[in-house]
């Protein structure tokens, strides 16, 4: 007897051990698995054996959770417990003895209180949350001329990973553009050389504002620009964020140091309007455009734009074959060479 009372105990603590989060259908089924997320008026399980399911929760009469979750609520605090659905399509909430009813019209989303906690204190080391993609071209002509040209550009971000309820943080923009190109006729020699990078630090105080500093530095061989330093700053707004497009806009003032092969340099304001553009074509091709446009305010009449174009096509989960336009405009060139600096750049990519 007690042999068989011990065996009872301990079948009974290890029911308690594999509780799953079950919820019943209005169609009489009965599934359990592990909760991923409700959203948007739907609940995600994981299942061992049905894989992910996605279940309208209109669908759904009862829901009862085996683990704590955190219920984010429109315009509200969070409320962590025990999850229940009730039957008015209500959320019941339990924490210590206490319950509280959540609308189903104020709930943002419900997740499980170990993701929500991951989510809203995320820490990283400074070389950890950086997302981007890194191109390489290279080509080679023989013949009356030797010519050789490689172009290589890194656009990298870091940011912390989206949060259930916004934090201000900061994101990390870097960008670097390389455009080397060497010609030889006879005993003539001609080497021209682009390399651009940039540096962009955004303080986002809402999921769609944000301030930022700017530095960079360029040599543009093709306009007889040696060194162009940027340093400023501004004001910036992501105006279209979804699974079609992203498109944000940003301007303020910077202050340009400039010196060209002539030995000519000079100092002056600028202001800063630019646009980022990022527009998927389909689920294998997608096109990216940029903007920068300085209209000088010490030499009032002159400016100068960098734009670039980029249209890629993925091989896989990480390479890439991409195509891209790139143009430099100086409306005040130094003498004998041209305004427009225009590049066109093809290779294959890598994103990480």
């Amino acid at each position: 007897m007690k042999i068989i009372f011990m065996s009872l105990i301990a079948l009974t603590c290890a029911a308690g051990t594999i509780r799953a989060d079950i919820a019943t259908l209005k169609n009489g089924d009965r599934v359990t698995g592990t909760l991923v997320i409700v959203k948007d008026g739907k609940l995600q399980l994981k299942s061992d054996i049905l894989g992910d399911l996605e279940i309208p929760i209109s669908q759904v009469v009862t829901f009862a959770a085996a683990n704590p979750v955190a219920v984010v609520v429109k315009g509200g605090k969070p409320v962590e417990g025990q999850l229940e659905i009730s039957a008015s399509g209500d959320w019941q909430v339990t924490a210590d003895g206490k319950s509280q009813t959540i609308p189903a019209a104020s709930l943002d989303m419900i997740m499980p209180t170990e993701t929500y906690h991951a989510l809203v204190e995320h820490s990283a080391k400074p070389w950890q949350d950086w997302t981007g993609s890194a191109s390489l071209g290279y080509s080679v002509q023989s013949g009356d001329q030797n010519t050789s040209s490689f172009a290589s550009s890194l656009n990298a971000v870091r940011e912390r990973p989206a949060s259930p309820i916004f934090k201000a943080h900061f994101r990390t923009n870097f960008g670097l553009t390389a455009l080397l190109a060497h010609a030889t006729q006879g005993a003539t020699v001609i080497n021209s050389n682009t390399i651009s990078t940039s540096l962009r630090e955004d303080y986002l105080f809402s999921p769609a504002n944000f301030v930022f500093g700017i530095a960079g530095i360029d040599h543009i061989g093709a306009q007889g620009l040696y060194l162009r330093q940027t340093y400023g700053g501004g004001y910036g707004r992501t105006l279209i964020n979804n699974s079609r497009a992203s498109f944000s806009a940003i301007a303020g003032v910077t202050a340009i140091h400039e010196k060209f092969f002539t030995g000519a340099h000079d100092q002056t304001l600028a202001v800063l309007v630019g646009e980022k553009l990022a527009l998927p074509i389909n689920k294998r091709i997608h096109l990216d455009h940029n903007l920068n446009f300085y209209p000088n305010l010490t030499n009032t009449g002159q400016y100068r734009f960098d734009t670039s174009t980029t249209l890629t096509a993925n091989l896989g989960k990480r390479f890439n074959l991409n195509t891209g336009i790139i143009d430099l405009f100086l409306s005040n060139p130094p003498a004998g060479s041209h305004q427009n600096n225009v590049a066109f750049t093809t290779g294959i990519g890598y994103t990480f």
